[in-house]
């Protein structure tokens, strides 16, 4: 694991990551599986309204390619303020599932559509 999150902060460091400062190196940075496409584990940005990954796809830190899932607070706001069944691992499902399979399981038109956020 020390290997992983060491190459990670080499290939930010190497401005191979399509994204913002914001996005972080995730927990459990072993469980994500790496992009198909740029070979690189995802970084995550992950706040009250929203949660989504960044990789090494795209044109620019502002235009990329990104998975999604719906944050906390739509949660808690959907559930009537609880937070109870949240699933924090939901994202990392999402990416893995995308990088096996090529599908997006929450595509983010579907979250808006569905009121998620």
């Amino acid at each position: 694991m020390i290997e992983i999150i060491r190459d990670i902060k080499i290939d930010i460091l190497s401005g191979k990551y399509k994204c913002i400062d914001s996005y972080k190196i995730p927990k459990n940075t072993e469980s994500w599986s790496p992009c198909p496409n740029c070979g690189l584990r995802p970084l995550v940005w992950e706040f009250d309204n929203g949660r989504a990954t960044a990789c090494g796809c795209g044109k620019n830190k502002y235009d990329h390619f990104s998975i999604w899932t719906e944050s906390i607070m739509s949660h808690v706001k959907r559930n009537g303020g609880s937070a109870l069944n949240y699933n924090s691992d939901k994202l990392m499902i999402n990416w893995n599932y995308w990088v096996h399979n090529g599908i997006e399981l929450e595509p983010r038109e579907q979250l808006l559509k569905e009121g998620k956020w």
